[in-house]
């Protein structure tokens, strides 16, 4: 009776044993099955996903050729056309020999357009500095080309800078912003065509430069709107000259202080 106990007794650990060493692979099959389906289903996804981006920029590329002239003649329905194109990675400035730059043309009309930038920024570097506001330097463009040649926007002149930074000299577009809780989330975008390094306290000059009359500023003015020390202030006007970008006028002393005027930003015809 005790030898059969026993025997009871073991052979129920033997069958808990296998039971458990079988669920442990049970669960371990499961998971992997899971992990396989898990996987098919990315793959799935992403076919799907470049299924869907095959159309969409076939889609595109149909559209392009149907609204070529409009893309050509209107800015800003250039930039939403680059906004779109920007979704599927197509980049339609890329080659004059690639398929879009058949279809549209547009890298070369952005190579005529770059050269007419350069013109108008080494126009007046001597009278700048080469810092110019990306406004002023649109403005200028386009009355340059004339209304024949098509109005250009401010998207277009950026990416024409774009075309000659990979030629170097220092052309780019940057964004000053002031330190002051006042200043405006979007900052002032400014065209440079030399290559030089503005430290942020000159960079904020330029910004309060830009929203100054005549674009003209004081030390005190700038250490009080900053809320800077006068000396931090005379120092980044300082360095605003040395770089070219700031010019003394002791002339305009009325208020028995030192004025720097920042041509950039300086209400003065340069379109000629």
């Amino acid at each position: 009776r005790d030898a059969r106990t026993t025997d009871s007794s073991s052979h129920a650990r033997v069958m808990r044993r296998r039971a458990g060493v079988g669920g442990i692979a049970h669960n371990d099959a499961l998971t992997a099955k899971m992990r396989a389906l898990g996987a098919e289903r990315q793959l799935e996804l992403r076919e799907d996903a470049a299924r869907q981006l095959a159309k969409f920029s076939s889609a595109l590329e149909i559209f392009a050729q149907s609204h070529r002239a409009a893309i050509k003649a209107d800015p800003e329905f250039r930039a939403a056309f680059h906004a779109m194109c920007a979704t599927t990675g197509v980049d339609p400035l890329a080659s004059r020999k690639s398929a879009w730059g058949q279809i549209l043309g547009l890298s070369e009309w952005y190579a005529e357009l770059a050269v007419s930038v350069a013109d108008r920024c080494l126009a007046s570097r001597a009278h700048d500095g080469g810092v110019c506001a990306l406004d002023s330097l649109v403005e200028r463009v386009n009355a340059s080309r004339g209304r024949a040649a098509g109005v250009v926007s401010a998207d277009d002149v950026e990416r024409a800078i774009e075309a000659l930074s990979s030629l170097g000299g220092g052309w780019r577009v940057e964004t000053t912003t002031s330190s002051s809780s006042s200043t405006s989330s979007k900052g002032t975008k400014i065209v440079r065509s030399v290559p030089m390094e503005l430290s942020d306290d000159v960079n904020t000059t330029l910004s309060r430069a830009r929203d100054a009359e005549r674009g003209c500023l004081n030390a005190s003015s700038l250490a009080s709107v900053e809320r800077w020390t006068l000396s931090r202030a005379a120092d980044a006007l300082t360095a605003a000259v040395k770089l070219g970008v700031a010019l003394i006028d002791d002339q305009a002393r009325d208020i028995g202080e030192r004025v720097y005027w920042f041509p950039a930003f300086a209400d003065i015809d340069l379109a000629s």
